[in-house]
């Protein structure tokens, strides 16, 4: 099957009895952009609970705490997470530096990991974006460059991460131009009111730049994210958001299909595109084929549901007899 234009093969199958399926992703970003959190909140795990692997091996554990601190970075090491078995993330050191081997690393990666690979375990199926709204108001030369880069090579999320951290910097500071007398409650809530559409059109702005400077194309989609330190109700939300963003971003159902199937949220969704594709691989013009192809198809049928109902049973109450 052609992960891009749909097209049936006989790998279907394979593809889906295939119980190590892999969701690969790149997250770049500059230091402190809050990768680390949104793969804490994403995946329920704190970072030093992560498996780091390297050419089919796992690394000493303290290697995640070197992938963060930089010190033993290597963006080919595969970060794990037993919590959500099937994500596979890349991590760039801070893009900031923006030096010439960096870039040239990067582009390496997405060569290597391109869409076009006929693999689609080994592909690079999206890249995440960091960009920290309480850092700094403009883009860096070096983010500049990577957005140069990254158009066109696979599909893209920009995460504009931070905001209340943002917010808080920017009321802050119209509160500090009050006089301490005239600074009661009211004045601090219009000032707060203030900071927030600040930031609002802060990220406006940085939208209509990377658009206008055609670095962002149809297979790019922007997400901000506020409150990501805890794992709250919000923090969920908009772990949610991003994967729904990212399904948008993906061409071809098979790609969306394996999405649905790491996150493991979406039963229904995840049903359905796992019966499409065996009946896709098992019906011709004429129909429906039978005869040796019929046993397989059934097999992987109970193989689908008892591995929908092993992954739900946790969150959901749901029973399949077969």
């Amino acid at each position: 099957m052609n992960s891009n234009t749909g097209t049936p093969s006989g790998n279907d199958l394979l593809f889906w009895n295939n119980r190590h399926l892999k969701f690969r992703v790149l997250i770049l970003g500059r230091a402190n952009a809050g990768k680390s959190t949104i793969l804490e909140r994403l995946t329920g795990a704190a970072m030093h609970e992560a498996e780091v692997w390297r050419h089919g091996r796992i690394l000493p554990g303290q290697t995640v705490k070197g992938q963060i601190d930089r010190g033993l970075h290597n963006i080919d090491d595969e970060i794990c997470f037993r919590s959500r078995p099937g994500f596979v993330f890349h991590d760039s050191r801070g893009v900031e530096a923006g030096s010439a081997t960096e870039l040239s690393t990067i582009q390496r990666f997405m060569e290597k990991r391109s869409l076009a690979a006929t693999d689609l375990r080994n592909q690079l199926h999206v890249i995440w974006m960091c960009l920290p709204l309480d850092e700094c108001r403009e883009l860096f030369e070096s983010e500049r460059d990577i957005f140069r880069l990254l158009k066109g090579a696979a599909p893209l999320v920009v995460i504009f991460t931070k905001q209340d951290g943002a917010i808080n910097k920017e009321t802050s500071q119209l509160l500090r131009d009050c006089p301490e007398n005239t600074c009661n409650r009211s004045v601090r809530k219009e000032a707060r009111r203030k900071a927030e559409l600040e930031v609002i059109n802060r990220v406006k702005e940085l939208e209509g730049e990377l658009t206008g400077m055609g670095l962002v194309d149809n297979a790019t989609a922007f997400l901000t994210t506020s409150g990501m330190e805890m794992p709250t109700v919000d923090a969920d939300n908009s772990c949610q958001q991003l994967i729904n963003l990212t399904e948008e971003c993906l061409t071809g159902p098979r790609i969306k299909t394996l999405l649905s199937m790491v996150w493991g949220r979406n039963l229904l969704k995840r049903g359905f595109w796992c019966l499409y594709w065996v009946f896709k691989y098992n019906t011709l013009n004429e129909g429906v084929k039978l005869g040796s192809g019929a046993p397989r198809m059934w097999t992987l049928m109970q193989e689908i549901c008892i591995q929908m109902v092993s992954d739900t049973t946790n969150n959901e109450n749901i029973h399949v007899t077969l």
